[in-house]
């Protein structure tokens, strides 16, 4: 990789523009890097309003029409619907693994095949969760797995 750094007085804000051949994992780690300044989450918990990193984030779980996000200590409560949350982190490591589920993949520690074409994945911290058949061929493409 290659880094170029040009300075002009006359220019009021940074521009980054990445030449790539395509668009790999590497490009994508850079521009995750890039935005995770700017994207950042709010969560609720004990009344109090918490602004959460998305490398910290384990999941999102939505249950009973309310949102949830799982760090390694803490549950927080989002005003997000996982639609939105998808849409917010395209760049970032999370995908969908079930109509309420999305997972941080970069938090997964193991991966186990399950009767019906489900995967059951380990997080960092040892929790279990099912990835839905429909979802599996995703998370295989994402991880060349």
């Amino acid at each position: 990789m290659k880094v170029i750094i040009n300075e002009d007085e006359n220019n009021n804000e940074i521009e980054v523009i990445i030449n790539c051949k395509s668009i790999n994992e590497d490009v994508i780690n850079i521009l995750s890097k890039l935005k995770e300044e700017e994207n950042v989450i709010t969560g609720l918990k004990d009344n109090k309003v918490y602004i959460i990193k998305p490398d910290n984030i384990l999941y999102f779980e939505s249950v009973d029409k309310k949102t949830f996000m799982y760090t390694k200590k803490d549950i927080y409560e989002s005003n997000l619907r996982l639609y939105e949350i998808e849409e917010k982190f395209s760049t970032y490591h999370f995908f969908r693994a079930s109509k309420s589920t999305i997972i941080n993949i970069s938090k997964i520690s193991v991966i186990n095949p399950i009767m019906g074409g489900r995967i059951e994945v380990l997080l960092e911290n040892k929790e279990k969760l099912i990835v839905s058949r429909q979802y599996v061929p995703i998370l295989k493409a994402k991880l060349d797995y």
